[in-house]
């Protein structure tokens, strides 16, 4: 095992070829794990096994890194994350691994209507990180409140233009099979409707009941709509019904 781990890491090459079949000269990757290999991920989590410890909570997938921290005030919250992002940068340079500044954001969650401007200040390498009032962090938009509105709004946007593409295959006489249909909407639909749902899903903008309006869950009519396109069914199939025999848990969002 040891021995097909290292063949996978050393000796490693590549040749760039453009659309008019023009290639580079042959280059070698002195450093890094395989782009898509399963075993990189794994890998990279050994390789970081050790990571110094910090005042700050350390959450990690894959090579993404967050770190989280809960001060009483903004002084103690900016000196904690600024000591604890130099400890990592050192551990990172001590290791050759580069940290992205570019790609690394900061932000503040609070319920506080008054701070809601205001912006955390923490530095890397005497750069300054950028500031986002409601950054992705792995597929989820994380607002400053956590209410996930935003979140919602997107996947409702992407999940639309899914539906699109349902109503060009289904019909009421004519149209993709019944079989194409349950498959295309759990692929297309259900993947990102449901995504991450555990973590939104006690949002206050998640609630399902018509009459919670305007809190209902924006991403039900689409999938409503879907569910119904899929099944060929009635305009009046409530959206239970009509999951049946769509969803692939035989459950709803």
């Amino acid at each position: 095992m040891v021995k097909f781990i290292m063949e996978t890491l050393s000796n490693r090459s590549f040749i760039l070829q453009t659309s008019s079949g023009q290639c580079s000269r042959l280059r070698r990757l002195k450093n890094g794990v395989p782009q898509g290999s399963v075993l990189s991920p794994m890998l990279f989590n050994v390789y970081i096994h050790d990571l110094p410890d910090t005042a700050s909570r350390k959450y990690g997938y894959a090579d993404d890194l967050a770190i989280m921290l809960s001060r009483p005030t903004w002084k103690a919250m900016e000196e904690g994350l600024n000591e604890d992002m130099g400890t990592l940068a050192a551990y990172l340079r001590r290791w050759r691994l580069q940290l992205s500044v570019g790609k690394s954001v900061a932000a503040a969650y609070h319920l506080s209507t008054r701070e809601a401007r205001r912006e955390l200040e923490v530095r890397v390498d005497n750069k300054c990180l950028e500031v986002q009032q409601a950054p992705k962090y792995l597929g989820v938009r994380l607002d400053r409140t956590l209410s996930f509105k935003q979140h919602l709004e997107e996947v409702k946007a992407k999940v639309t233009s899914r539906v699109v593409l349902i109503r060009r295959l289904a019909g009421t006489t004519w149209g993709a099979s019944a079989k194409t249909l349950r498959i295309s909407t759990q692929a297309l639909v259900f993947s990102a409707a449901e995504y991450c749902a555990p973590v939104w899903s006690r949002s206050p903008h998640a609630r399902k009941s018509p009459f919670l309006f305007p809190w209902r869950n924006p991403v039900e009519p689409p999938v409503r709509e879907t569910l119904i396109r899929a099944r060929r069914a009635f305009c009046t199939t409530t959206k239970q019904e009509a999951e049946l025999r769509v969803h692939p848990s035989g459950g709803g969002i």
